[in-house]
Order: structure tokens, then sequence, then C-alpha cells
């Protein structure tokens, strides 16, 4: 049968189909890896994002408010993974600030404890805790320093950091905290920046971010710490030295998403539409890491375990 419309006007109308189809199977697949892990935590991307509308309103979808982007659509789901907690786990989250993941793994039934500096952001995280009503498990947000934190030895069996370590400055004392506090046979999910070798700039022409030391930058006016870490650099921080081993390596970012997104100007884009932010999730960070692991990444997720005594 002939179609109606324009030759190019029904290409463009299949290949919509066909990508609807692919969200479609893509979204089913993360509803039922969701459902399927009961009584286990699991966030798969889809989960996430419903996750922060029901935190944070349907406006994020538009504009996010705390950084809910292409690399949290991909951090979280995998650092959940390797913290393997089931309903009532406690947990201590480091350095979240106004992050939703610690509020998203109460909803899902863990007690979750925030340690965070800015009295500002505790206050943020309170009110936010306040404003979701009954939810399966629990969060304390606290004042504390990551340094030197306020809680006895071997006090949780497991600990996260998502993209915080690597702002703080004495960064190796954060890593023997994380020791301390972890019990034997706990583990600690985290994530920071990561680079072969060394970083010789960020962003390179897009913002002004100085080089400070080796594999550090700081962002000219704001002063904001970012630092880039080698896999000596993880063990040493986090590794033996703190009576730690790292059991698991996941990346991201490379030369597509980071490369060709990220840092470039199309940065300016990047906590709009937060939908283009799941599908570049479900598709293009897969295939980066099938078909570019030969390429330097951006960010390296990795599960640390406390020794057993």
């Amino acid at each position: 049968m002939r179609s109606r419309f324009p030759k190019g006007v029904s290409v463009l109308l299949r290949i919509l189909g066909l990508l609807c189809g692919l969200l479609t199977a893509l979204a089913a697949r993360d509803l039922l890896a969701w459902l399927l892990a009961r009584p286990k935590i699991r966030l798969p991307a889809l989960a996430c994002l419903l996750h922060e509308v029901a935190i944070n309103g349907p406006g994020i979808l538009r504009r996010a408010v705390n950084d809910f982007s292409l690399w949290r659509l991909i951090e979280y789901p995998v650092i959940t993974q390797m913290l393997d907690l089931q309903p009532g786990a406690w947990v201590l989250d480091i350095g979240s600030g106004t992050s939703s993941y610690p509020l998203m793994l109460a909803r899902e039934g863990a007690t979750v404890v925030l340690a965070e500096l800015d009295e500002e952001r505790v206050r943020w995280q309170r009110d936010k805790l306040a404003a979701q009503g009954g939810i399966r498990g629990t969060m304390y947000p606290v004042v504390a320093d990551a340094t030197a934190l306020p809680f006895r030895d071997a006090a949780f069996g497991r600990v996260s950091a998502i993209s915080s370590i690597e702002h703080i400055p004495d960064d190796r004392a954060v890593g023997r905290e994380i020791g301390r506090v972890l019990r034997p046979g706990g583990v600690a999910a985290i994530s920071v920046p990561y680079t072969f070798g060394e970083r010789e700039s960020f962003f390179a022409g897009i913002r002004d971010f100085a080089r400070v030391g080796r594999n550090e930058f700081r962002q000219v006016g704001k002063g904001g710490l970012v630092r880039f870490y080698t896999d000596d650099d993880v063990e040493q921080r986090f590794g033996p030295p703190v009576g730690c081993h790292i059991t698991e390596r996941c990346y991201f970012g490379r030369r597509i998403l980071n490369d060709g997104y990220h840092e470039t100007r199309l940065t300016r884009y990047w906590n709009t539409l937060v939908l283009k932010d799941l599908l570049l999730a479900w598709t293009v960070h897969p295939l980066e890491e099938a078909l570019l692991r030969h390429t330097e990444p951006f960010d390296v997720m990795f599960r640390l375990e406390r020794a057993r005594d």
C-alpha cells in the first residue's frame, strides 16, 4: 500500500516508531528489574527518575534542581548494586549535599545517615524528608566532617560516597575514616573522577578551571576543588593502607558522553530535559563501555571491602 506521506516523512516516522519501541522495551526492562529485585534494594535508571520526580516535582523533567543529570542516572544504579542492600540496612552516605540519592535509598527501605559538612544542605535534606510523609525507611541528615566522622569504629556495614570525595581537600583522611567506620566485611561504594595518568585541563575553553596540583583543579572565582584519580590513587587512598581492598571497578563517560558532550559547549544543556539523559544512559553508555574501553573515562565507580579480622 502506497504511503500517503512523502518519502522523507515516512522514513522519519519509521525511525520515530523504532525509537519509541526501543524506549518502551528499555523502560519495561528497568521496571521489571526494579520489581524482581525485591527484597533487595535496586535503583535502575527509570526508578531513579521516578524517585526524583516524587522528591522534587515534575519540573525536574525540564530542568534539574540538584544536578540530577546523566552521570547520576549511571552512578545511582551501579552504586546501589555494589552496596547490595536489604530493606532495613543502615548506610552512611558521605557528602551528598542536595543530592536525592540518600532519600531514594530511604524511600526503598534503607536507614541512611547522611554526613554533610554544609549546614544549609543538611537543612535542605531534612525539609525534603519531612515533605515525604510515610516512606519505607528513614534518613538522618547530620552536620559532620568526613575527615573526622563522629561515629564509633566499625559502626556501619555500608558506606556510599557519590561524586563527593573529589571536592574534599584531605581525601586521605576521608579514606582512613571510611576504613575506620566500616565493620569487618563491610562494603563501601564510591565514585570519583578518573584519569589514566595525568590531566592537563578540565573544561578547557568552556569554563575557567585553574590547575592547582597534580590532577587537581579549582574553578576561578568560585574555588570549588575537583580532583581526578588514577588506579594507583584509588588503591593508596581507599585500599590496603586503610585496611580495605578494591573488589570491583566500573567506568563511564568516554569519547562520546564526556569528550563529545559533557566537556563541550553542549554542557549548557546538561541539566535540562532529563529524558534525553535517560536515553543516553540506556543506550550510549553501555555501547561506550563495550566498544570504547581503550579510551579514557571521566569517572570510576568502585566497591571496596573492609578486611575481616
